[in-house]
């Protein structure tokens, strides 16, 4: 290809007059993720990420042990909170305490995916663009999207996870209704669609250091909004329940999966639910993609 060749040529010669150029070359090479060995071949990559994350954690045991104890810590004040509120009432727009339990498990699962992969790397992208070292992740014989999206894994974060899981575990048994494989699958595409949204719009706010030098604030801005998915969006006047629905979607990544999961939802918020993951997905993609093209790099 004409265009890997300018690479060869670039790199012989010292340096890139342009990261535009890497940029392209970054596209082009990435065309192979669209295709099913290509995709393959960028899967690949995940565990080889996760062992580096593992590593580099092992060398760091006492801070994985006190992330994980804070953790817990957090997690105890969040059911004292809960404890509080239900000792006053027995439900709050119709939730239990019980299903508010699996709510705030769903809460600290979701909290665990966006620190586990998608916040770390969207910082390590911000940074990137800023210090203009995303040109060696533009250089990658790989997508650059799906490259910058992996690279670094939190793995202490994994204990919201568990944390999360457990809490849903001990509320369905103290419900004693059960799941069922269809409400149990429904719940794993929510969350799924719930983590594509979330990830969409962290990517949307992370490439807009493309043309602003500091957005870090907009990180603090996310957590205190992400925080009113604590509890059921039913709670909230109708205008705030709207705009944190379609607006600010935090309805699809907490109290529409514990609806699923509880049988409190219709099958067709799913399909909404998707919907919008999949056009914010490509409205992400395509607003990153023409982030690159106007990227400057380090030489510039």
């Amino acid at each position: 290809m004409p265009t890997e060749g300018l690479c060869r040529k670039a790199g012989r010669t010292s340096t890139w007059r342009s990261a535009g150029v890497a940029a392209e070359v970054s596209l082009l090479r990435g065309r192979g993720f669209r295709t099913m060995p290509g995709m393959l071949r960028h899967l690949r990559l995940i565990p080889i990420f996760v062992r580096v994350s593992f590593q580099n954690d092992a060398a760091y045991r006492a801070d994985f042990i006190l992330h994980s104890i804070l953790a817990l810590l957090q997690l105890a004040a969040e059911l004292i909170g809960v404890w509080i509120i239900f000792s006053n009432t027995t439900s709050i727009a119709g939730w239990t305490a019980w299903q508010v339990l699996t709510l705030m498990g769903v809460f600290r699962m979701m909290s665990g995916i966006i620190g586990l992969v998608i916040a770390p790397n969207m910082r390590l992208i911000m940074e990137d663009i800023r210090s203009g070292s995303l040109d060696f992740v533009l250089l990658k014989p790989v997508n650059a999207q799906f490259y910058a999206s992996i690279r670094q894994v939190i793995l202490w974060r994994g204990a919201d996870i568990v944390a999360g899981l457990i809490l849903i575990g001990v509320a369905g048994f103290k419900l004693g209704t059960g799941v069922e494989a269809i409400a149990a699958a429904g719940f794993a595409l929510m969350l799924a669609a719930g983590a594509t949204i979330i990830y969409s719009i962290w990517l949307i706010l992370a490439t807009l250091a493309f043309w602003l030098t500091r957005i870090a604030n907009i990180e603090m801005v996310f957590w205190n909004v992400f925080e009113a998915g604590r509890y059921p969006v039913d709670i909230y006047q109708p205008r705030l329940r709207w705009t944190l629905t379609y607006i600010i979607p935090l309805a699809f990544l907490t109290t529409y999966p514990a609806a699923t999961l509880l049988g409190k939802s219709a099958p067709s918020v799913l399909l909404v639910a998707w919907g919008a993951a999949t056009a914010a997905l490509v409205a992400a993609t395509w607003f990153f993609r023409f982030g690159l093209r106007r990227y400057s790099g380090a030489s510039a």
